[in-house]
């Protein structure tokens, strides 16, 4: 039913990717990449118009064999949610599409650039994502074709007491963030659906085969790759909105300018600035900052940030210090050496970040398990008629 959608998804990815390339390389907006004042901004125009006319070409010739016999039977169906999760993907491309473009089309319309910022993104995408988030948790518990309430409530109960269950104490500790809120409660939902699905999978399987359930784990994967694969893809964009989520709403950022031997206090760290060293090199000029990270007064670890200075061309260059955890992670930037050893920092706070790390290895790694072959054995052929013949017929006794 959805080979179309699949197709055109495909195209409009690829369309949409070849013109982020026109855009950037193409002096359409201003960027450093830019090769506008040169003819290359024709020839990306012109790869972009190719690479979106033929595939759709041949979408349109190729439709009556791509077109499902099937039709949706339901609303209440697996197939409804996996449209619906469609139109929210098309929804959220168009969003960021339109915020890209419109500083261009304002600038041909009205003669005005008018720009548009990340409030914008918050507000439109914002609830898209969530929407999306949550189809993404419900839809693999959805039975195909049909489904009743009876059946829905069975199997959306326990990843809605999960979530439910994780806004209430989250909550009860002070986040009363309503996005935040929404965005945890909504990955508790399809973290347990996916875990639910992953056990009563491997339960069944070591009941049936006898197998411990660290082997019929794997195997369910392995026997089953594009639904699990698709799972782990799932828990991956979770790891992202984890990431997202602690980023946008509880980030901190302070700027300081430190003394050797000076202290300042960030959430519930304590950096102590140790001092700058300043190291001559062949081009340029590197100058070494050492800061103490502490908490609760313990020593946690101790960073050391590089700021080099290019007098030939009057610029500079910075190498942040970092200690990363899963919870959360300490960026620590130089920002400016000052002659009489004081160091300006810029020093940011950023929940949760390490979980958008961790989410592309595993979507790399869930994606390559959902498109691994599958072994397909051929059926025995069919024994030929002369050979049916020439076979003893059994004689009665």
């Amino acid at each position: 039913m959805f080979r179309m959608w699949n197709i055109v998804l495909i195209n409009v990815a690829f369309g949409l990717a070849l013109y982020g390339m026109f855009m950037n390389r193409g002096g359409s907006v201003p960027s450093v990449h830019s090769f506008g004042a040169s003819s290359l901004g024709w020839v990306f125009l012109l790869f972009l118009a190719v690479g979106v006319a033929v595939p759709f070409a041949i979408f349109i010739w190729r439709y009556p064999l791509l077109k499902s016999a099937r039709n949706l039977d339901s609303m209440l169906s697996r197939e409804a949610a996996f449209l619906v999760n469609n139109l929210l993907l098309l929804a959220i491309a168009f969003v960021s599409l339109w915020g890209t473009v419109y500083p261009l089309i304002s600038r041909l319309t009205s003669n005005e650039e008018i720009t548009v910022a990340r409030p914008f993104y918050d507000q439109v995408n914002g609830p898209l994502m969530l929407g999306l988030i949550f189809l993404m948790g419900i839809g693999p518990l959805i039975p195909w074709r049909k489904a009743s309430f009876s059946s829905l409530r069975k199997s959306l109960l326990p990843p809605a007491a999960a979530g439910l269950a994780t806004v209430a104490i989250l909550f009860s500790l002070g986040l009363h963030k309503d996005y935040a809120l929404i965005a945890f409660g909504l990955s508790a939902v399809v973290t347990t659906g996916i875990l639910l699905e992953w056990y009563r999978g491997t339960r069944s399987r070591h009941r049936g085969t006898g197998e411990n359930y660290a082997a019929a784990f794997l195997h369910l994967i392995w026997a089953n790759r594009p639904r699990y694969g698709g799972y782990i893809v799932h828990l991956s964009i979770i790891m992202l909105t984890l990431g997202i989520v602690g980023t946008s709403f509880f980030n901190t950022q302070v700027d300081v300018v430190l003394s050797p031997g000076e202290s300042v206090t960030v959430e519930d760290y304590e950096l102590v600035f140790l001092g700058s060293v300043e190291i001559p090199k062949d081009n340029r000029t590197e100058y070494t900052s050492t800061i103490q990270v502490f908490r609760g007064g313990k020593l946690l670890e101790t960073l050391r940030t590089t700021r080099a200075f290019y007098p030939s061309f009057n610029m500079a260059s910075t190498r942040a210090a970092v200690r990363s955890t899963p919870v959360e992670d300490l960026f620590i930037v130089p920002s400016e050496n000052l002659a009489d050893g004081s160091v300006g920092f810029r020093i940011l706070v950023n929940p949760l970040i390490w979980w958008m790390w961790v989410a592309g290895p595993v979507m790399m790694l869930g994606t390559v398990i959902a498109l691994w072959p599958q072994t397909v054995r051929a059926p025995a052929p069919a024994p030929s008629p002369a050979r049916l013949a020439a076979r003893p017929r059994p004689t009665a006794a």
